[in-house]
Formats: structure tokens, sequence, C-alpha cells
């Protein structure tokens, strides 16, 4: 059956039902660990907003399903152990990723199992393609363009806002470069690579390879790897590299070193580029992605790699850069009153994953948990920014018991509880090749921040489109409005009957806040504590900051609430923040305790 895939959301999503609550208690974010017996409602309610985000910050782990996350999970904290950061988020759903396959059209074959283009091209234009295509329709046929669409990243940018890119693989690979290029073949990756895609060659008349499409979008910070694909000439002679530094002002910058060095994008864009080519042959393509974690521990058929005491080994990565290193400097980079959109992958969960190396996949998932928790850092104090984290496939990683024998090749590590994990890989193709590949189940998809509820349920990637982009504020439900109908004198006349609805009594306010963290230090209270908090049936809504019954901070907000910045000088110990909601129906009040250390 063939199917028309040519929208860009998929209608309403699902409704988020204790948005209901919001009327009291709202809290800080949700605890991670055991659930307990505390019901964490309101705690829920008091973290959704529906205002379209200033920032929005989408971290992309390649080939990341809940199989190698619960992996990374076991090996790096324990069974009971979780994540800080991706384990911490509020909101989550599942999404699905399938494509479509090309034909002639107008609808297209469902395409089950994706690669790593068409499945970016979904959250980056709210489209369905196909494999290799890169932010570009379905066609006749591979080598015949399609239909560019305009990206996130683009529509931020037409609107002023800072826009950053960021990948541990080449930074032309087909994730990060769906994010800011329009080609019909995501091998086209620097303009020595093009006998597939000629029509799109600059010499064509076309936009180029895609590395001179990243730059051509003036994308203000670009990270990663694929230094070689820069090396190479563009048909007009110079290499790209030399055309982003002389025609679009880029920095270019080579070590971690360098990056650090950059403190703000008054002298022009940036583009770090860490690996890929070599001083003999800069257009080499071996070891052009980042330098995973850890050192490969690659399965083997029977009896497996690896073993009982089997732990990972830390890799040599020079001069390189770790994800968090890259994502903090963007963010500070990016970080302005307009906003910023920032995509962060962590690409080498895949590449490892193909190669059946389970250190490599676990490490970079670790690596995209470290990245997280800077996204969120920063969150905190600057709560109108949204933060996604999901995959863009499936991939082959499974937990299997490690005490039996499998025909598929196996690799056996030790976990942080002292326990033996055996993950096999059963998609390897026969004959060499590639060890494994994609599969087509649903991904997980968590978010925090403005309108991050819209993630939850079963989504599909194309509704990511929206989200990022910000969609039309809804208005949450306030308390609950009681309908009353009187008898007597005021509701009767002679004859037939007649019913007269009276007014509900006038509602008591409800009051709620959110803490960015529970504790902070001294100096951190100096810049500001961030706050948020939800009113209803508010005429005025006070919030501030206490130690004992002195007032160091206080600040007065919407009758909604909103966000606030409380800053102090104070010693160490515990202070106070209260949230004062005064309306017709009386004052209601909710405080969080925070810890001054």
């Amino acid at each position: 059956m063939k199917t028309p895939w040519n929208r860009t959301s998929r209608g309403p999503l699902v409704a988020v039902a204790v948005a209901a609550a919001v009327a009291v208690g709202g809290g800080a974010a949700l605890a991670v660990g055991p659930l307990g017996t505390a019901d964490r409602s309101a705690d829920l309610a008091g973290q959704i907003d529906s205002a379209k985000p200033r920032n929005v910050i989408l971290l992309i782990g390649d080939g990341t399903d809940d199989s190698i996350i619960t992996a990374a999970r076991n090996y790096e904290k324990g069974a009971a152990g979780r994540f800080e950061a991706l384990d911490a988020l509020p909101f989550t759903g599942d999404m699905t990723t399938f494509g479509l396959k090309n034909g002639p059209g107008p609808t297209y074959p469902i395409n089950y199992v994706s690669d790593s283009a068409p499945t970016a091209s979904g959250w980056s234009t709210g489209h369905k393609t196909v494999d290799s295509r890169l932010s570009q329709g379905p066609s006749t046929a591979d080598s015949v363009p399609g239909t560019d669409y305009k990206t996130v990243l683009e529509t931020y940018r037409e609107q002023g806002k800072r826009t950053g890119n960021v990948s541990t693989a080449a930074i032309t690979d087909a994730t990060p470069a769906a994010a800011a290029s329009h080609i019909n073949l995501r091998a086209c990756q620097g303009p020595e690579n093009m006998a597939n895609c000629a029509a799109t060659k600059k010499s064509s008349g076309g936009k180029g390879s895609v590395a001179e499409q990243l730059v051509d979008n003036k994308i203000d910070v670009i990270l990663g790897g694929g230094r070689n694909r820069f090396m190479q000439n563009t048909d007009a002679g110079p290499t790209v590299l030399d055309y982003a530094e002389n025609q679009h002002g880029y920095r270019y910058v080579a070590t971690n070193d360098a990056l650090a060095a950059v403190t703000s994008l008054e002298g022009g864009p940036v583009l770090g580029l860490f690996s890929g080519g070599t001083v003999a042959d800069p257009k080499a393509t071996t070891g052009e992605n980042m330098t995973p974690l850890y050192d490969p521990l690659v399965a083997t058929a029977q009896p497996g790699a690896g073993g009982p005491d089997q732990r990972c080994v830390p890799a040599n990565r020079g001069t390189q850069p770790r994800l968090a290193d890259m994502t903090r400097k963007a963010i500070e980079l990016l970080d302005n009153p307009k906003g910023f959109f920032l995509q962060v992958e962590s690409a080498m969960v895949d590449k490892q994953e193909h190669a059946a190396d389970a250190c490599g996949a676990i490490g970079d998932l670790a690596e995209l948990d470290r990245a997280t928790k800077v996204a969120l850092d920063y969150q905190a104090a600057h709560p109108d920014t949204l933060i996604i984290v999901t995959g863009d496939h499936g991939h082959s990683t499974q937990i299997v018991p490690a005490d039996e024998p499998f025909s598929a090749r196996t690799a056996t590590l030790k976990t942080a509880d002292g326990d033996p994990m055996k993950l096999a890989y059963n998609t390897n193709y026969p004959g060499g090749g590639l060890s494994t590949t994609h599969t087509g189940t649903q991904i997980r998809v968590a978010a925090k921040g403005p309108q991050a509820a819209n993630v939850t349920g079963l989504i599909d990637q194309t509704d990511l489109f929206q989200t990022l982009l910000g969609r039309a504020p809804s208005t949450l439900p306030g308390g609950p409005t009681t309908t009353v109908t009187t008898p007597g004198p005021t509701t009767t006349v002679t004859g037939p009957t007649k019913t007269v609805t009276a007014p509900a009594a006038t509602p008591k306010p409800g009051a709620g806040l959110a803490l960015g963290s529970s504790s902070i230090s001294r100096r951190a209270l100096r810049s500001g504590v961030a706050v948020s908090v939800v009113a209803r049936d508010a005429q005025t809504v006070r919030v501030e900051l206490r130690r004992g019954s002195k007032r160091l901070a206080s600040k007065t907000l919407g009758a909604s609430g909103g966000s606030a910045r409380l800053k102090a000088k104070t010693g160490r110990g515990t202070l106070k923040v209260v949230v004062t909601a005064t309306g017709k129906g009386g004052t209601a009040t909710a405080s969080r305790s925070l810890r001054v250390r």
C-alpha cells in the first residue's frame, strides 16, 4: 500500500491530562530512581509551560534506542542506577522513524527501516523522505533531486536567531547535514564527491556539496569532524575551508585549546574541525569521525569478545574536545537576547554499533548524557529554553542472557553492578561489509522546558518539526468551576418552571513554583537562581527569596506567573523561595527550599 506523507504535522498530539493540576504545588525536576510512594502529579504539572521557547537545544544520539540506553546505563551506572541527565527529563514519549521509497509519485511506498538522512530530515523539515536524501523530497530515482524543504535551522536563522551545529561525526555526515543542506544523496559531502549529485554542483547552478551548503547557510557555530571534506577544492578553485574563511569570515579552529580560546562571535562565526585527513593526505576519509570515548571491544563469534571481568578502556583522543566541551562552548557563543537553535549529535553510538563495537557505542551514549547535563544546567538558569533528547533510528545492540550461547556475534562486559552483561548483534551482513545495520523500532524521545509536553505519547519524527519551531501556545486549564442550579423564588415563575444557572463562587487562587536546582553555590546565587511560577485566579503574584523572616530578594510577576531570577549575597545554609498569589478569592502560597553551598 502506498501512502502520502506530504504535510508538516500529524495533527493534535496526546493531551497531557495533568495540566489541570497546575493549581497547586508545581515543583522542581522529577527525581530519578525508584518512584517510591509519593504521587508526582503536582511536580509534573508544575513543569508544563505552553509558551513558545526562546532557545531550542536538540540533542541526538545517532542509532540510539532503548536497548543501547539500557546497556549503557547498566555498564556506567548499574541496573538500578540512573543517568544524571538522560533519565531526569520530565516528559518522555515514543517516536516512529519510518521513511519512504522513491517511485513515480505522488504517493510513495513505506520504508520501514530508514537511514540517518531521511530520519534527520523528518524533524528538520516536517516531511518524510527516502534513504540517503537530505532535506529534500522523494522522486523517481536516487539520482533525481526532489523538492527542497526549508529546515528548522534555516527558519530560525531567517528570524534573526543564532544557530549552531555540533557532531562527533564528520559535520557533513547525514544527521548534521540535514539541518542545513539539501541534496539528493548524502554521500555528496564535499565538492569532489559530487559524481552522483551533478545537478547540485555549483558549476551547474546548484547549491553545491554539503560542506559548501553548511557554510553558505551562515551557521554561527559549526563543530565536529570531517576536516577532509573542507580540504577539497571547490568548482571555483579554492578549498571549502578557504571559501569559508574568505567569503563568510569563518574562524577555523582545530584543537580543544583553540576552541576554548574563542570567547564570542564578535570576530565572526566559528568552524571547528577536529578530525579527518592527514598532513600527507588532507583529503583522506580515514579517521574523519572523532574518536569515541573508549577503545573498541568488537563482538565476535562464540565464545564472543570480552568476558565477566572486561571493562572498557579510555581511548587516546589527542587534542579533540569532548562532546560536552563542544556543547558548552556552542551554548556560550550562541547565547543572546534573541535566542538560538542548537543541534548536537553524539554520532559514534551509531558508528560503533555498525562495527559491533560494544565499548565504543556505550561510551558515546555516556557522552550524550554529559552533553545533556550541560544543556540542562543552562536551562536551569534560562527556563525559556526547550531541550529535546532523542535518536534518529533504532540499531542492533541487544542485551541477552549472559550464560547462554548465541549464534550471533557477542561481547561481554562487567557492569557497574560487578556482574557480566552480554550484548548480541543479530543484524550482521553475510560475507563482510557493515557488521550490523539499523532496525525499524520506535525510539525514545524526552524533553524539558517550554512546550516539552508535546513529546508525550506516541509521535512521529515529523511532529518534532513543529515543536522545535514552537507551536501556537495553548491555554492551560485553571481550577475546577462549579455550576450551581438554584431553586426558590429567584428561579421559579408562575406557570412552567424556569431554571436559572447561578454563577460559581469566586475561586481561591492557586500557586506553584519550580527551581532550576535545589542547591546553588554562593557565587552562582549572586547571578541569580532561576524560578518558574504558575498561578491561577490571581490578581497579583509575588515571588521572594527569604532567609528566615528576612527577605533577600523579590519580584512581582504577571497574574499567571512567569519566570524570575532572584539574586542575593549570603552565606551557606538553607533559604526559602516563596510565591504568593492574591486574588478576589483569597491568597495562596507555595514554597521551595534552596540550599546555598
